[in-house]
């Protein structure tokens, strides 16, 4: 009997450690500003650089800290494309990054910061550009880039 409160003991033990610091938090809530930018501007299908920028509520530049980049589509079945950075002395974090296809996007940035804190928000964008189908075309959403 003694034996089972030891191994649940050391099991909630285990588990209360394993949750805490994984948990992402808003960049306010850390005392962090997180801004995001795209070049070439605006947004066009094809690859680009996101530029994610880190600073501290003072407005100094957080340096050392792990970049994960998540971009999906508003809509399902589309594939996510993701994409990652790390460190930037400047606070700056350049991202490679690819629009698959013209539409609205939401893109989540997660920043690993250089203490452990895991900070992350969602930006929003519309992409232009032709796709297969360019659904804002009168045709009937028939005018893609054919071959022949």
């Amino acid at each position: 009997m003694r034996w089972v409160r030891v191994l649940v003991l050391l099991g909630a033990l285990v588990l209360a450690g394993c949750r805490g610091s994984s948990e992402a938090i808003a960049p306010e809530d850390a005392n962090v500003d997180m801004s995001l930018s795209v070049a070439p501007e605006p947004p066009t299908v094809g690859e680009v650089t996101l530029v994610v920028s880190l600073r501290t509520a003072d407005g100094e530049p957080i340096s050392g800290a792990s970049i994960d980049v998540r971009g999906d589509m508003n809509h399902a079945g589309m594939e996510a494309v993701l994409a990652d950075a790390s460190t930037d002395v400047s606070g700056d974090y350049r991202v490679p990054f690819e629009w698959t296809m013209g539409g609205d996007w939401f893109v989540v940035v997660t920043a690993t910061l250089p203490d452990g804190q895991v900070v992350e928000q969602q930006f929003d964008y519309t992409v232009a550009g032709e796709g297969p189908m360019d659904m804002d075309d009168d045709s009937g959403g028939m005018s893609g880039r054919g071959s022949g």
